[in-house]
């Protein structure tokens, strides 16, 4: 068996004790909240009614339905001034527009939903809360 000089050994362990300490950069899964629950983000919402925050439960064409005090209310983009997702920085939805793609796309990942709400599921989750309907602002 041929024998390593001594800086390549020296070499061999320095990569190997970077390439692992790569590993640990960032969140874990044990840290990020999101990751630990069957449940999408805690979005904090301001509106010109106010600021409001909940769990994000999925993202619509005309706005985001969210989960505020056990009620799934739908906010429009055009009513929205600005969000505040946990723990995630970023991807907001702000000025009274719409997401862009990359940012819709992120959020909708970290919605309960992110499958999205088919008519049929919709009316389930709104059963669940005992509602019929959607609350708006």
């Amino acid at each position: 068996m041929p024998r390593l000089s001594s800086v390549t050994g020296i070499l061999l362990i320095a990569m190997a004790s970077y390439v692992s300490s790569a590993c640990f950069v960032g969140m874990s899964t044990a840290k990020y909240r999101p990751a630990q629950q069957p449940a999408g983000v805690g979005i904090a919402i301001s509106t010109p009614q106010g600021k409001t925050s909940g769990e994000l439960l999925a993202l619509g064409e005309t706005g985001i339905i969210v989960l505020i005090h056990n009620k799934v209310h739908m906010t429009p983009y055009s009513e929205i001034l600005s969000t505040e997702l946990d723990q995630t920085s970023g991807y907001v939805i702000s000025n009274r527009t719409a997401p862009n793609a990359d940012v819709k796309e992120h959020l909708r990942l970290l919605s309960r939903f992110p499958q999205g709400l088919t008519p049929e599921l919709l009316v389930q989750l709104l059963q669940a809360y005992g509602q019929t309907e959607i609350a708006t602002p």
